[in-house]
């Protein structure tokens, strides 16, 4: 009888095995079907990117004189070369090994701010908020396809919380030897305490929990710079500048250092 108890007892994990085994086959199956799908996806963004590029190009140099159309044409240009940059960052989170694949090319510090500027000028200027970069910084440095992100997600950062009427500045300043970039803009106050959380994914300060937003922009920040060996902090400045629809803005402050 304890052996007849005993064989039933292996038998049912006999089969419990065997349904695990069979439920992590349908798995790996479906898991190797959506990289498939994603693969071929992220092939056709890349090449209507890359046609995105090339008609860009041409229609900025076919529309020279006409400032509206060109600087249309030119956003369009720009808003292209984002998309790759972008595909090149989902290329690391999909496999951290695409770091060593990807070409480095040496990318001015001011030029890729000032271009970020550019892109994002329609939506200041829908918000009211203007850009002033300050300084100037003629540095170049090693970089891959996704730094184009880090200027882009700090200015955007800095546009989308701002108030109406408020100015983003960029200032560039050589400091011992090495290159730092502070993004100075008014945004929801931020406390101390929140600081050392504001580079985690999806994390969100206690004043900005209500405004439109995902929590990546300073996230994605923090691995473009960590890939490139760049130094960046946050920074509270001059606290409780106003209050507006229940929320309190202060000033505050990115800091790079190159």
């Amino acid at each position: 009888m304890r052996y007849d108890k005993q064989n039933r007892r292996l038998a049912q994990r006999d089969a419990e095995i065997a349904e695990l085994k069979e439920q992590n086959a349908r798995l790996a199956s479906e898991a190797l079907h959506v990289k498939e799908i994603l693969d071929s996806t992220l092939h056709e963004v890349r090449r209507f990117s890359a046609q995105l590029t090339k008609f860009a190009e041409r229609l900025s140099r076919d529309t020279e004189g006409q400032t509206q159309l060109n600087q249309a044409a030119l956003s369009i240009f720009y808003t292209a070369g984002m998309i790759s940059s972008r595909l090149a960052y989902t290329d690391i989170e999909l496999n951290p090994r695409a770091l060593e694949s990807q070409t480095v090319i040496r990318s001015g510090i001011y030029k890729k701010f000032d271009k970020a500027r550019r892109i994002l000028a329609e939506e200041a200027r829908d918000r009211g908020v203007t850009f002033q970069l300050n300084g100037e910084s003629r540095i170049e440095i090693d970089t891959l396809p996704v730094f184009e992100l880090l200027p882009f997600v700090l200015l955007e950062n800095a546009v989308k919380y701002s108030p109406r009427s408020q100015v983003v500045t960029v200032g560039f300043e050589p400091i011992g030897g090495r290159q730092t970039v502070t993004i100075t803009s008014v945004g929801p106050a931020v406390a101390d305490a929140e600081l050392p959380h504001l580079f985690k994914k999806g994390y969100r300060g206690a004043q900005a929990a209500g405004l439109p937003g995902e929590g990546l922009g300073l996230f994605l920040a923090k691995q473009v710079c960590r890939f490139h060996d760049i130094q960046i902090r946050a920074e509270i400045g001059r606290r409780n500048l106003y209050q507006m629809g229940g929320i309190s803005y202060s000033e505050f402050r990115i800091v790079l250092q190159f």
